[in-house]
């Protein structure tokens, strides 16, 4: 379903990435992990074209969607959540996912402020796909509630909930679990569980090296921008290079 082939990324003299490649196929959950300065957020920044490659190409679908605006790489059905959290601050929970909601392009200003029965059922649609996308990140409850009055791991939630709204094929987590405390990773654990039965592939960075090997189907791990595993869980937190990319010496175990 995506595929990266020989992405390079090089800045000035350093090189953020090179001659990575891998494969994430529909409906797979699959880990990224690297120590810090690995590459990780390059490459998602690559695979959504907020930057793009020196070299190496992304395809999604069969379609090269390398050099795409990031927008139209949203429609396709690739979807990423970011490590700063940013909500509108002005708008209530549900307001928040409403916008996200591709649906809102078809109602443009004259029908917002004169809408028809048409543009009503639409409205209407916007806001119950909101409200389910709020129900699987389990904040349904404070849909009415001020964005700004949120905790932080409520806002990551509702980062997720908007990545939702836009119906992603392969959502894309960066960081999820970042600045959360034991309970909100806990539930975070739950909800991404619940997207993935709902057949969306996923592809995370997590630096909760426990949840990710508990999460993921597969894991690929990055150091000093080149790919040096990929395997499952158990194969990849025993593998000597692996951990010597973390710790720098041998150790027994990831985890």
């Amino acid at each position: 379903m995506l595929q990266v082939k020989q992405i390079s990324r090089f800045f000035g003299g350093l090189i953020a990435l090179e001659d990575v490649s891998l494969e994430i196929k529909e409906g797979e959950l699959v880990g990224l992990m690297g120590p810090n300065g690995a590459g990780k957020t390059t490459l998602f920044n690559i695979i959504n074209n907020f930057i793009p490659p020196t070299k190496g190409s992304v395809y999604f679908k069969g379609e090269e969607i390398t050099g795409l605006p990031p927008h139209e790489i949203t429609k396709k059905g690739l979807v990423r959540t970011f490590q700063n959290v940013r909500v509108f601050e002005h708008l209530d929970v549900l307001e928040n996912v409403e916008v996200a909601v591709p649906e809102n392009e078809r109602i443009g200003l004259w029908q917002s402020m004169f809408p028809l029965p048409k543009t009503r059922l639409i409205s209407e649609f916007i806001k119950n796909r909101a409200i389910e996308c709020l129900k699987i990140v389990g904040l349904s409850h404070l849909a009415r509630r001020s964005s700004s009055s949120l905790t932080f791991g409520q806002q990551r939630l509702l980062g997720i909930a908007r990545a939702l709204a836009c119906r992603p094929q392969i959502l894309l987590l960066d960081e999820p679990s970042a600045g959360l405390n034991k309970y909100e990773t806990m539930a975070l654990f739950k909800v991404i569980q619940e997207i993935h039965a709902k057949k969306v592939a996923i592809f995370i960075i997590e630096h909760d090296i426990g949840m990710l090997m508990d999460l993921a189907q597969k894991i690929i791990v990055l150091d000093k921008g080149r790919k040096i595993m990929e395997g499952t869980p158990d194969e990849v937190k025993g593998e000597e290079k692996v951990l010597e990319a973390y710790f720098g010496r041998k150790k027994k175990c990831l985890v």
